[in-house]
């Protein structure tokens, strides 16, 4: 069953001599419980198609669906409870609040909709991410790993329908690296969480069922493995 589906998908910036396309005419589909992940160079165009999917920036053209639902027809508060519930994302600098606990970050979406945890599933995840002895500690009393554990969490409470990751492991050494592509390859597999994984690091990219190739904006390959 298609997730998500980009056609046409441009995105231009600036004017006249300033003018750059980031994206130019991206086509993507992505069928739910996949893995993928999208590589490229530095200015290729990865964070700017992130950002476009997970309803943050709007294209110059085309249109983006997800989970049945069109983003360009959305307002900008749409947009954020759209992402909210459905769209979970995680940075490569984490962005936990550093005056929340890790329990209060990790439930921080379900609050901002007055919404009572489902207890059980917040008990496995934070069992499947080794969360459980930290929930009460404040982000900076974490390490990097930890932090992007807990985001991972936070990411995932709502069981959006996309999880997209923004180089995730970037800020991470080799160990919590692997660790972190660990975790995301569980929730894939234990939760069938549908994962779009943007990163330069083609070792990370491996972990992913699907490859696609970004360039000047443009998908350049798209490689399914085994």
């Amino acid at each position: 069953m298609e997730l998500l589906r980009c056609e046409g998908l441009t995105k231009v910036y600036g004017e006249g001599e300033a003018q750059v396309t980031a994206l130019a005419g991206v086509d993507l589909s992505l069928q739910k419980g996949e893995f993928a992940a999208v590589v490229g160079a530095s200015g290729s165009g990865k964070s700017t198609l992130l950002h476009i999917l997970g309803s943050i920036e709007r294209p110059t053209a085309g249109r983006v669906l997800v989970d049945g639902a069109e983003l360009g027809g959305m307002s900008r508060t749409q947009a954020a409870i759209f992402r909210r519930r459905k769209v979970g994302i995680v940075y490569q600098f984490y962005n936990l609040v550093p005056t929340l606990t890790v329990r209060q970050n990790i439930l921080l979406p379900l609050r901002l909709d007055d919404k009572k945890p489902d207890e059980a599933f917040f008990a496995e995840l934070v069992g499947a991410l080794g969360l459980e002895e930290r929930l009460d500690a404040m982000p900076g009393r974490l390490s990097g790993g930890q932090q992007q554990r807990a985001a991972i969490a936070r990411a995932m409470i709502y069981r959006p329908a996309l999880l997209l990751a923004d180089e995730p492991t970037g800020n991470l050494d080799r160990k919590n690296a692997q660790e972190v592509l660990d975790l995301l390859q569980l929730s894939n597999r234990r939760y069938g969480q549908t994962i779009l994984l943007i990163t330069h690091d083609e070792k990370i990219a491996l972990g992913a069922g699907r490859i696609l190739t970004l360039e000047d904006g443009r998908i350049l390959r798209d490689e399914t493995r085994g």
